[in-house]
């Protein structure tokens, strides 16, 4: 009975196409790209604060030269855009503290 079902769409018997989990995985595999690039120079900071060793510092390498490539590539530009824009209420709202401090967010 399952065999008869008529389908309101033409779909051929020998189409094949990505199986849910294969696009799942697609769909994983491009935001994890995209977030890797756009936030590459969170990734820096991260592994600066791993204890010092020496896979820590193989990590820190990577990590800052995937962030020196998306800056050069423009990539961090609206993060830079928006920082700059935080810094400048942070300096008109509390101007003593000193804009470089990065301990406090």
């Amino acid at each position: 009975m399952a065999d008869q079902f008529d389908s309101p769409v033409d779909v051929e018997a020998d189409e094949q196409g990505l199986s849910g989990l294969a696009q799942m995985a697609v769909a994983v595999g491009i935001a994890v790209f995209t977030l890797a690039m756009l936030n590459a120079h969170a990734l820096g900071a991260w592994a600066d604060g791993l204890e010092p060793g020496a896979r820590t510092a193989r990590i820190s390498a990577v990590a800052h030269k995937l962030a020196d490539q998306a800056a050069t590539r423009g990539l961090d530009g609206p993060r830079a855009a928006l920082k700059q824009q935080w810094d400048r209420v942070k300096a008109a709202r509390w101007p003593d503290q000193a804009s470089g401090n990065q301990d406090q967010r």
